[in-house]
């Protein structure tokens, strides 16, 4: 599966080509250009802006490939997806650079606005944008990968982000870095909330919202339809735990309660909770044991300060 983002900013086209070719992050054997030199292509294109007199407004189109990290993909395969959907803009210059620094192989694509046979500007239409994300689905199809054929739930990087991610300043970058590494330490929800909250960040995952808020030590807030990443959606996270629960569950050969028994356990406390009226959100948890304390948080979506305070 492949995801194209544009990256809407008013990042100069130097620096956007300077970074997408960054040592750090991609090979030189993975950097083409379509109708000029990797190495000049900033003074190719400038040189067509000049030619047709149009250095005023837009200097590019950026957008990012990204691939899912279950597809078998090599780095080589990626970019010959990135060069093919670079022939789709015919008459416009272009830089493909495959980066290698994430866990997810992901494509950017830089094109001068310019074209240097009519000198007309290309105009970034919705109707463009859909035949650009069509084309990526039709490429991938034919590579065996999976294709998205839904609009992404998560929004596009918006300019000011863009710009702190390339000085390296991004609070956000800062959050999905915590939240990755909580969650490979994480077997559950429970501890996840317990593990974010060490380092400092509230967690506002209850049933009632559809989203999960996150506030991080420094006062800013987010929702996980900010982070740019599906992966990082509630439903998605909810699904990750899940899986990850009854995978240790089934490992666990010492125990004596099995997870049916456990799961059986829970649904007869939340039962008589919910006969219970008055019990509301203060119900007193004394008498469980901390196994089906955790497993009544998990359920329940609490996070580790609402559970101590029901207990108090």
């Amino acid at each position: 599966m492949a995801i194209i983002k544009f990256i809407n900013n008013k990042v100069s086209l130097k620096k956007t080509l300077d970074y997408i070719c960054k040592e750090e992050k991609t090979d030189k054997k993975l950097i083409t250009g379509k109708d000029c030199i990797p190495e000049n292509a900033y003074e190719e294109m400038m040189t067509v802006k000049n030619m047709y007199n149009k250095l005023i407004g837009r200097e590019k189109i950026h957008f990012v490939q990204s691939f899912s990290p279950t597809d078998k993909l090599t780095y080589e395969q990626a970019h010959e997806i990135g060069i093919r959907m670079a022939e789709y803009f015919k008459g416009f210059q272009v830089i493909v650079a495959t980066h290698i620094d994430r866990e997810h192989i992901h494509n950017h694509i830089v094109l001068n606005t310019v074209n240097f046979e009519t000198g007309l500007k290309f105009h970034q239409s919705k109707l463009d944008l859909q035949k650009i994300k069509d084309l990526s689905n039709k490429i991938c199809k034919e590579y065996g990968l999976t294709v998205t054929e839904q609009k992404s739930k998560v929004s596009d990087i918006k300019i000011n982000e863009y710009q702190a991610k390339l000085k390296g300043i991004s609070w956000k970058q800062l959050l999905t870095n915590d939240i990755d590494s909580v969650m490979e330490k994480s077997n559950n929800k429970y501890e996840f909330f317990k593990g974010m909250n060490k380092l400092g960040y509230k967690v506002n995952w209850s049933k009632e919202k559809l989203s999960i808020i996150y506030t991080t030590p420094t006062g800013y807030k987010c929702s996980d339809k900010k982070l740019h990443k599906e992966k990082y959606l509630r439903e998605n996270m909810e699904q990750y735990f899940k899986e990850k629960s009854r995978k240790n569950i089934k490992g666990i050969k010492n125990e004596k309660i099995t997870y049916k028994s456990i799961h059986s356990n829970l649904a007869d406390i939340i039962e008589q909770i919910s006969k219970n009226k008055q019990l509301d959100n203060t119900t007193s948890l004394t008498g469980l044991n901390e196994s089906a304390k955790k497993q009544f948080a998990i359920e329940m979506h609490y996070s580790t300060e609402e559970l101590e305070d029901m207990e108090l």
